[in-house]
C-alpha cells in the first residue's frame, strides 16, 4: 500500500454523490480523491502510483466508464477498480468484468448504496494485497531457486576443482612409481612398484574423468574401463600382449568406480603374470548392464587357477579384489579349467542418471594388439647407436618436470629440460632447434604459446605440444590450429603424450623426423 490509510480515487460527474462517497470513507479511515472525469482520471493515474484503489462511474461527459476502463487497464500495474453505474442491465456489469473491474456497485442514492460500494472496495483492497503477498512469494521463490541453482553450480564446479587437484596429485604419485621402478636394479622391487603404479592410475583415472565431465554423479562405465585396460596393455612388462575390451555403454556411480578399477586393474595384472607361464595370450575383458545388475569379467585361456588356489594366493592382488567386491556388496565367482580362466563379478547399482539418454546400448569391441611400452624401451636400449630424438620440457613445477622428464627419457627420447621462457630460449639458441617441445600455457615469464610461436617462426612445422590444465579452447584458439600442434590436458598422462609424440612422426630411440637447420634462435617479443 502506498499509505497506511488506505488512498480511494472516486471518480464521477455528479458532485452530491461523490461528496457524500468522500465523508463516509474518511470516516472509515481513507483518503479520498475525487475527480469529475475518466480522462482527468486517467492522467491522475498514470503521474502517480499511490492509488490503492478506483471507483468509476459508467455515465461521464467526456467518455464512457467502460472506455476509462480499457485506458486504466493499460497503465503499468493499475489499481483494481470497481465499477458503479445507474443502469440495471446486466450487459454493462458483463462488459465492466470483462475490461477489467474487480466488482461492480448499481448507484443510486440509497444507504446499501454506500454499504455495497465499501464491501467492494473493502473485497478489491484485499484482492490486490493477496497478490502482491502472492508476487512477492513468488519472487522469494525465484529468489531462492536461482540462489539454489547458485550454490548447487558453485558446488559443482568446486567438486571439479578437487577432482582435478587430487587426479594431478595421484597422477604425480603415480610418475613417481613408475620413475622409481625403471631405477630398480631389482626385478622383484621394480614389479612391486610398477604393479603400485598401475593401482594408483586406475583411481587417477576414476578423477580425471570427474573433473572433465558435466555430471560429477557418475562414471560411464565403458568410457572409463577402455581406457584403463590401454593404460595396463601400455605398462606391461612384456611384449605381444592381447588385450580384448567389451562393454555396453552405462552409466556407474562415482562410489563404484574406483573399485571396479581396482579390481579390473588387480585381475588383468595376475593375468599378465600367471595365466601363460609359457609365451603370451589373449586377456578379454568384459562389463554390461541388465538393468540395475552389473557384471564384469576378466578372463585368459591360460594354464588355469582353482577357486581354493586363488583365494588363498599369498599376492596383495586377491586380497584387495575380495576387499573391493565386499565394498561395492557383490559377488564373485571364478570359473577355471585347462582352457583358461574366467573371473566374474557381479553387483547391483541404479543408474545415477535415468533421465539422460546414452547413445546406444550395444556392445563396443576394442581390440588391442601391440608391444608393451616395456618392450620397446629394451628395444630402444639394444640400439644404442642410434642417436635418441632430443625433445624440449617446459615446465615451472620442477617435481612434475623431472618426472615427465624421466618418463621420457625411459620411452627412449633426450630431454632438454627448462623451467622459464628465458631457459627455453637459450637451450634452443645453444642446441639449434629440437625434434618436438612440450610447453606449459602458464610460465612465470610468459605465456607457453607465445614462446611457441616463436619457435615457429624458426622451423615453421615442428611438432609443438601444449600442456594445459585449462580449456584448450580457450587457452589457445589460434596455436592449436596448425595441423602440426596438440593440446594435453594436464596432468601430464604418460600413455597419451607418448601416444601424441608418435601422432606426430617422433618416436623414442629413432632419428627425428624434423629437420632443423637452418636455424634462427628466437628472440623476446
Amino acid at each position: 500500500m502506498a499509505n497506511d490509510r488506505p488512498r480511494l480515487l472516486y471518480i464521477d460527474d455528479d458532485p452530491g454523490l461523490s461528496r457524500l462517497v468522500q465523508k463516509e470513507f474518511e470516516r472509515n479511515g481513507f483518503v479520498v480523491e475525487l475527480l469529475a472525469s475518466g480522462a482527468a482520471g486517467v492522467e491522475r493515474l498514470r503521474a502517480s502510483n499511490d492509488v490503492d484503489v478506483v471507483a468509476l462511474d459508467h455515465h461521464m461527459p467526456d467518455q464512457l466508464g467502460l472506455d476509462t476502463l480499457n485506458m486504466i487497464s493499460t497503465l503499468p500495474n493499475p489499481p483494481p477498480v470497481v465499477y458503479v453505474t445507474g443502469e440495471s442491465e446486466g450487459r454493462i456489469a458483463v462488459a465492466a468484468l470483462k475490461a477489467g473491474a474487480s466488482d461492480y456497485v448499481i448507484k443510486d442514492a440509497s444507504p446499501e448504496f454506500l454499504t455495497l460500494l465499501r464491501a467492494a472496495i473493502d473485497s478489491a483492497l484485499e484482492g490486490r494485497r493477496q497478490m502482491y503477498l502472492r508476487e512477492q512469494a513468488e519472487a522469494e521463490m525465484r529468489a531462492a531457486r536461482d540462489r539454489f541453482e547458485a550454490l548447487a553450480n558453485e558446488r559443482a564446479v568446486l567438486i571439479r576443482e578437487v577432482n582435478h587437484r587430487v587426479s594431478n596429485s595421484l597422477q604425480l604419485i603415480a610418475s613417481l612409481l613408475q620413475v622409481q621402478s625403471s631405477a630398480q636394479s631389482d626385478m622383484k622391487a621394480a614389479q612391486t612398484l610398477l604393479n603400485a603404479y598401475k593401482r594408483v592410475s586406475a583411481v587417477a583415472r576414476v578423477h580425471k574423468r570427474l573433473y572433465a565431465s558435466a555430471d560429477v554423479r557418475f562414471v560411464d562405465l565403458a568410457d572409463y574401463l577402455c581406457g584403463l585396460v590401454e593404460d595396463l596393455r601400455q605398462s606391461a612388462d612384456q611384449g605381444g600382449r592381447m588385450l580384448q575390451f567389451l562393454a555396453s555403454q552405462t552409466r556407474i556411480g562415482t562410489d563404484f568406480a574406483i573399485p571396479i578399477g581396482l579390481i579390473v586393474t588387480e585381475l588383468v595384472i595376475n593375468a599378465f603374470k600367471y595365466a601363460y607361464p609359457a609365451g603370451d595370450g589373449p586377456i578379454r575383458v568384459k562389463a554390461e548392464r541388465a538393468g540395475d545388475l552389473i557384471t564384469v569379467q576378466v578372463e585368459d585361456d591360460g594354464i588355469g587357477v582353482t577357486e581354493q588356489d586363488w583365494r588363498r594366493g599369498g599376492g596383495i592382488g586377491s586380497k584387495i579384489v575380495l576387499a573391493m567386491v565386499e565394498k561395492i556388496g557383490g559377488a564373485i565367482n571364478i570359473e577355471s579349467s585347462a582352457s583358461g580362466t574366467c573371473i566374474t563379478i557381479t553387483f547391483t547399482a541404479a543408474d545415477p542418471a535415468p533421465e539422460l539418454n546414452m547413445v546406444g546400448d550395444s556392445l563396443t569391441s576394442v581390440l588391442v594388439i601391440a608391444d608393451s611400452l616395456g618392450r620397446t624401451v629394451s628395444i630402444v636400449e639394444e640400439q644404442d647407436e642410434i642417436e635418441p630424438p632430443v625433445l624440449m620440457l617446459v615446465e615451472d613445477d620442477p617435481l612434475m618436470r623431472m618426472v615427465v622428464a624421466g618418463n621420457l627419457e625411459a620411452a627412449g627420447f633426450r630431454v632438454e629440460e627448462a623451467g622459464s621462457g628465458e631457459e627455453a630460449r637459450e637451450i634452443w639458441h645453444r642446441t639449434g632447434g629440437v625434434a618436438a617441445a612440450i610447453i606449459d600455457i602458464g610460465l612465470p615469464d610468459c605465456r607457453g604459446d607465445q614462446l611457441a610461436s616463436e619457435f615457429r617462426a624458426s622451423i615453421p612445422n615442428m611438432p609443438i605440444i601444449l600442456a594445459t590444465g585449462y580449456d584448450e579452447k580457450v587457452v589457445a584458439p589460434g596455436f592449436v590450429g596448425s595441423r602440426f600442434s596438440r593440446v594435453l590436458a594436464k596432468p601430464y598422462d604418460d600413455a597419451a603424450l607418448l601416444g601424441i609424440l608418435s601422432s606426430l612422426g617422433v618416436t623414442g630411440g629413432t632419428v627425428p623426423v624434423t629437420e632443423v637447420s637452418p636455424v634462427v634462435a628466437p628472440h623476446a617479443n
